[in-house]
């Protein structure tokens, strides 16, 4: 066996990304398989591999501006509400 690098194996995108061969030769001691995945790499213009982007492909956006968060004014919260 030889493996090498990453290779998904399940879902909507192995049948997008995995290119895959099985051959069988026959020889006199009995038959000999051979079975081959190869992933192919993702191609925007669809020529040499899908046009589908991976779901795992994660873009981290930079992020946003903080805001200052405004302390409300006191309302009196430390005084009993009911006297009685």
């Amino acid at each position: 066996k030889f493996r090498d690098g990453y290779l998904i194996s399940t879902g909507e995108p192995k049948k997008h990304y995995i290119d895959e061969a099985v051959r069988h030769v026959l020889m006199r001691q009995g038959v000999l398989g051979i079975k081959v995945k190869i992933m192919l790499a993702h191609d925007p213009e669809g020529r040499m591999g899908p046009k589908i982007q991976l779901p795992d492909n994660v873009i981290v956006h930079e992020p946003k501006e903080d805001v200052p968060v405004m302390q409300p004014a006191d309302q009196g919260m430390g005084e009993p509400a009911y006297e009685g």
